[in-house]
């Protein structure tokens, strides 16, 4: 009798410690899956700080937005905000320095072509007298020889578009005048045509300055 007892309260026991033993490794299992959500939780909290930090200017710009997926990552790299780059930047080149022409050359530029000629022709005896240090001298005829090639260095000054000469060589204005030429200074050169009623230095005069 005493023997069935006991047997009946070793098998009691050994049920007892069963249970007990799997319900311990149910609590450990809980226990485990609780942990791994928190450091996926924690995990996903930690993305959106890596990435403001990593980005000031999409921080700037932008309030702060929960990542929970690498495509909102891509998204928010890939941002505008987010690119420091600069464009290049075109730079121009400098315009061309103006060209040495006289002014009273460029305002005949403006006005009828009888000045422009004058201007023209007193331009050529300024080029004259730079290189040979002086104006061409004597008359209008002598003057007329030394630009069309009677010089040191046989060179012409005269283009033959300007050459309207008479029988005695002087150069014609535009209504078949000779003009006149004064020198002003060692270089400069006053040409003056007398006009359509070809009379020298009356109001319809055209001259050089």
């Amino acid at each position: 009798m005493k023997t069935n007892v006991w047997k009946l309260l070793l098998v009691v026991a050994v049920a007892g410690l069963c249970g007990w033993l799997l319900r311990g490794g149910k609590e450990n299992q809980s226990t485990t899956v609780v942990v791994a959500e928190t450091a996926s939780v924690e995990k996903e909290a930690v993305i959106p700080t890596t990435v403001a930090q990593s980005s000031p200017q999409a921080l700037s710009s932008t309030p702060p937005v929960a990542i929970t997926s690498p495509a909102q990552l891509a998204s928010v790299v890939s941002a505008p905000g987010a690119q420091s780059a600069a464009a290049p930047r075109r730079i121009e080149a400098p315009p061309p320095a103006p060209v040495n022409v006289p002014a009273a050359y460029q305002e005949s530029l403006q006005q009828g072509p009888e000045q422009q000629e004058a201007e023209e022709i007193a331009l050529n005896i300024r080029d004259f007298a730079q290189r040979f240090r002086g104006n061409p001298t004597g008359t209008n005829a002598e003057i007329v020889k030394a630009l069309t090639g009677e010089n040191e260095a046989n060179a012409t000054y005269l283009p033959s578009k300007l050459r309207r000469l008479n029988d005695q060589g002087e150069l014609l204005d535009a209504w078949g005048t000779p003009y006149f030429f004064h020198a002003n200074s060692a270089t400069e050169m006053e040409v003056r045509s007398a006009g359509p009623d070809k009379k020298l230095y009356t109001h319809d005069d055209v001259s050089t300055k």
